[in-house]
């Protein structure tokens, strides 16, 4: 079973997944002080959008906003059940940029690691914030001023120690070179088998040599800046690499879409660029597809292997 807004759902229930969207996000912390948006509010701008591309084929949303970035469960609920859609929420934290620290949560930055793990656990074990709502796999972000702080450190190793205790995947989002290199050392370190790792962003270099590297490791390799690509030249070329190299079962589709931004007063709320969710079927797929690419091909990446990677070990 696979974990959703609106309670579990069978693995075959999942259909057609992009693995990487947002729907509601808070990039200088605003909700965790206080509130300037209603849930109706986001709900009534986010959902045309969803109902887009649920009409495109779509059935599953995989909802990467942890606690401190903006996660809203009363907010995800409503576009669910409106929508359609099945969505999927996370647990962990998110670091990335340059917000340094502003998006995750103060309690859990004096935590320890085992603290922080047995908070993201108990999560996974009971439900988020005293609801019956669980998430469906582990968010981070980290690294992108080129190093791993010390606060992303922890909430790393802290990921990997829930990882390794749920068997939920750890998405992260990383894309600095240096940075990307000392992830995978402390995935070894604390020996997390890559196969419970999704590098999120892995398009954003296009560096085959290591993409073919971990993926041979069993990594998740997730291409997701589809959303605000300004050209798609670069994906055609290293998909048929990775499927020519047998590592295509290892891809992983998302776009990085939406989203409702979080605004200082309500008034600026009013204004919102929101990325559609079908850029993926009405722009990538047709361009991939005239490149060469096989829909069959594409369609197996959104489906099986969407599906193995949110199924629990």
């Amino acid at each position: 079973m696979i974990n959703t807004v609106l309670g579990p759902i069978s693995e075959d229930d999942l259909g057609v997944t992009l693995m990487h969207e947002h729907i509601l996000v808070d990039l200088e912390g605003i909700n965790m002080v206080k509130k300037t948006y209603t849930t109706d509010e986001v709900v009534d701008c986010v959902l045309p959008y969803l109902i887009d591309v649920k009409n495109k084929g779509c059935s599953t949303i995989v909802e990467a906003t942890p606690n401190g970035l903006g996660r809203d469960l009363e907010v995800l609920k409503g576009c669910a059940e409106k929508s359609g859609l099945n969505i999927i929420t996370c647990t962990g934290a998110w670091d990335g940029f340059n917000v340094k620290g502003k998006t995750v949560p103060k309690d859990i930055k004096e935590k320890s690691v085992d603290e922080i793990a047995s908070v993201w656990i108990k999560e996974f074990e009971e439900g988020i914030d005293e609801t019956a709502i669980k998430p469906g796999f582990i968010k981070m972000a980290l690294g992108d001023e080129g190093e791993v702080f010390p606060l992303q450190e922890k909430l790393l190793r802290a990921a990997i120690k829930t990882s390794l205790d749920t068997g939920f995947r750890i998405q992260c989002h990383v894309w600095s070179k240096p940075s990307v290199r000392r992830t995978f050392d402390i995935l070894r370190e604390e020996k997390l088998p890559f196969d419970n790792f999704i590098w999120v962003h892995a398009d954003v270099r296009m560096d085959f040599p290591l993409i073919y590297e971990v993926a041979k490791e069993g990594m998740w390799i997730e291409f997701d800046g589809i959303a605000g690509a300004k050209s798609y030249k670069k994906y055609p070329p290293v998909i048929k690499k990775m499927s020519d190299e047998n590592i295509i079962s290892k891809l992983l589709f998302g776009q990085d879409s939406g989203s409702f931004k979080i605004k200082e007063n309500k008034e600026e709320n009013e204004t919102q660029n929101i990325r559609p969710y079908a850029t993926f079927f009405d722009k990538f797929v047709p361009y991939c597809v005239k490149e060469g690419i096989d829909q069959e091909l594409i369609d197996k990446v959104i489906t099986e292997n969407s599906k193995r990677v949110l199924t629990l070990k």
